[in-house]
């Protein structure tokens, strides 16, 4: 007996989940102007910052980092300390004091936390190599002032450490091509941003909306099963047909 009881509990969970997914569907069948018209404007704006983006140009500059130790060959001490040190010049490359001397020659109107942003430094992996580069929309202040930022590291670490252990092995260049701007990738998150928008809105319409749509709404509010419905009778229709 308690198993049956067990049985008919469990069916009528996933009779629930069933009717709840159901209901999740119906709802955005209901809704679907409400999404629509949530998704329209989004995927507008979307598609207007994909196609007025500017162009960015990137420019990027090679480092090379040594421990300064004069020698023909070098162990595997010599090439682990060398690699530290690039993993502490990369953070002294985005110094407030490197970024402060760029922006004030070059006039940039930036602050030295937006600058930095602008700035990528990698360690180009298992090497004494660290890859400089900074992006902005003009590609000839981007190689000038790339230039100029790994200038102020090299001066930089040469006051800090009182060596002068870093050199460039590739001076950066005016970028020819602009980075690309994944217009696809914007409008695909604009599509989807909007239809998460929508169902959102209309969600709430739902939660708002406390009109009783069947009977198993009544049932769970009064806690009781239902026996039976009545049909929906057009009165002033029945009488109309008699009178005839």
């Amino acid at each position: 007996m308690r198993q049956k009881s067990y049985e008919e509990e469990r069916y009528y969970e996933e009779d629930n989940d069933e009717i709840d997914l159901v209901d999740l569907i119906f709802m955005l069948i209901r809704r679907w102007k409400v999404i629509v018209l949530m998704m329209i404007p989004t995927i507008i704006l979307g598609f207007i910052f994909a196609i007025t983006r500017p162009s960015v140009y990137e420019a990027n500059t090679t480092l090379i980092v040594s421990s300064g130790m004069a020698g023909i060959g070098l162990n595997n001490s010599d090439i682990s300390l060398n690699q530290k040190l690039v993993v502490t010049y990369s953070e002294i490359a985005k110094s407030r004091d490197i970024l402060t001397r760029v922006i004030s020659k070059y006039d940039l109107p930036e602050t030295p936390e937006i600058l930095g942003k602008k700035i990528s430094i990698g360690i180009v992996k298992d090497t004494e190599l660290i890859k400089l580069a900074y992006s902005c929309n003009d590609p000839k202040l981007a190689e000038a002032v790339t230039n100029e930022l790994a200038n102020e590291f090299i001066k930089k670490v040469g006051q800090v450490m009182k060596v002068r252990n870093v050199n460039v092995v590739e001076k950066a260049i005016e970028p020819l091509q602009p980075l690309p701007k994944k217009r696809g990738r914007t409008l695909l998150a604009s599509i989807i941003f909007g239809g998460m928008l929508g169902i959102g809105v209309a969600a709430l319409i739902e939660f708002l909306h406390k009109k009783l749509r069947k009977s198993a709404d009544i049932e769970k509010i009064l806690g009781v099963q239902i026996l039976g419905m009545i049909p929906e009778i057009d009165f002033d229709e029945k009488v109309g047909e008699q009178d005839e």
